[in-house]
């Protein structure tokens, strides 16, 4: 499994000790955690308190153990009495230095990714007086990457992370955050079973993945709700992006080849690193009837790439970090070095052996 583009990857904030919460609000936080974080195999969430953090907030400490050692997890959740507001991912002190507060935000943020960035807060507060920031460094093929956070509302703290709130349903606050707008749909809309797939065409994992899932999807198409979702993990892979691009443009010029293409890209990695994708692309259209010249206007349009981009950025906004990852009705989970387990919580969700 590869793991994305480093992501801004904080130090933990020592924060004081604090008298022990309420049973049924640590009760409350755990099956929160547990709901949002990816299902493993023999997975325990742990949610423990540690102290008054960012303004308006508490902190825990969230640990996930699982036998899967890829799966295992540990980070701050931060919840606020007032709102009921969650917050989960890093946390950053950020220096008073006397720069403004986006200054402050950049150095930070350069300093994590070992890259020059550029800092927004936005000018509308969130409940709680957090604000929302934008960072965003240059991404391979001039598009730029922003990273998503948030600072508290004494301006001293940076929270890397996903937002929601503890009486909302996080399996609904996932899909609403991700986005389906550039997913590829296929089975029945009307299906008890919802399956979103992140993957990326130049993962070898992710052909492992396809060879056997595939195969239950194109049997079941009658039971499940399916979308797959690009998640090029560009900085690591060479063609991932261009390969993402070419599926963009056949989404919306010839959808009846997306998953013929699908198919094509996955059973033939090893070879098409050996020659430029453009090419690749091109003789797949050609080979398959798709109109070429309109589908290079969208597999070179800037536009479609900075979608693409953006896509990929929501996803790690949410801790979808690796891929394959698979989510079913709004649980995410990994695929592991195997994916035994998600294969089986697929085939369960469905009904087939």
């Amino acid at each position: 499994m590869k793991r994305a583009l480093p992501a801004i990857v904080l130090a933990f904030l020592p924060l004081c000790a604090l008298a022990q919460r309420a049973p049924t609000l640590n009760a409350a936080l755990t099956d929160y955690a547990t709901r949002s974080l990816a299902k493993c195999p023999d997975s325990r969430v742990t949610v423990t308190p540690v102290g008054e953090g960012p303004s308006g907030f508490m902190a825990y400490k969230m640990i996930q153990d699982s036998v899967d050692q890829s799966c295992q997890h540990q980070t701050y959740m931060l919840h606020s009495p007032r709102t009921g507001q969650v917050l989960i991912g890093s946390i950053l002190q950020l220096e008073p230095n006397g720069k403004q507060l986006p200054a402050r935000i950049a150095d930070v943020a350069t300093t994590a990714l070992k890259e020059p960035v550029v800092a927004t807060v936005a000018p509308f507060p969130l409940p709680d007086g957090i604000h929302a920031v934008s960072i965003v460094k240059q991404a391979k093929g001039t598009v730029g990457f922003t990273y998503h956070a948030f600072v508290d509302a004494s301006n001293n703290y940076l929270i890397v992370g996903t937002r929601g709130n503890l009486s909302d349903d996080p399996s609904k606050t996932i899909i609403q955050a991700i986005g389906l707008g550039g997913a590829m749909h296929r089975g029945n809309p009307k299906a008890h079973v919802q399956i979103i797939e992140l993957s990326d065409f130049e993962c070898p994992t992710c052909a492992k993945a396809h060879k056997k899932v595939e195969p239950i999807i194109a049997k079941n198409l009658d039971k499940v709700d399916y979308y797959r979702l690009d998640l090029p993990l560009f900085e690591h892979h060479e063609w991932a992006l261009a390969a993402a691009l070419g599926a963009r443009a056949l989404a919306k010029v010839a959808p009846a080849k997306y998953w013929a293409y699908g198919n094509f890209i996955f059973e033939n990695q090893e070879t098409i690193g050996k020659q430029s994708f453009d090419k690749v692309f091109q003789n797949f259209c050609e080979d398959n009837d798709v109109n070429w010249k309109a589908a290079e206007k969208i597999y070179r349009s800037q536009a479609e790439k900075k979608a693409l981009v953006d896509q990929v950025s929501r996803a790690f906004d949410n801790g979808i970090l690796s891929t394959p990852t698979y989510i079913i009705n709004g649980q995410i989970l990994g695929f592991g070095p195997e994916g035994t387990f998600t294969i089986d919580a697929i085939k369960k969700a469905i009904g087939v052996k």
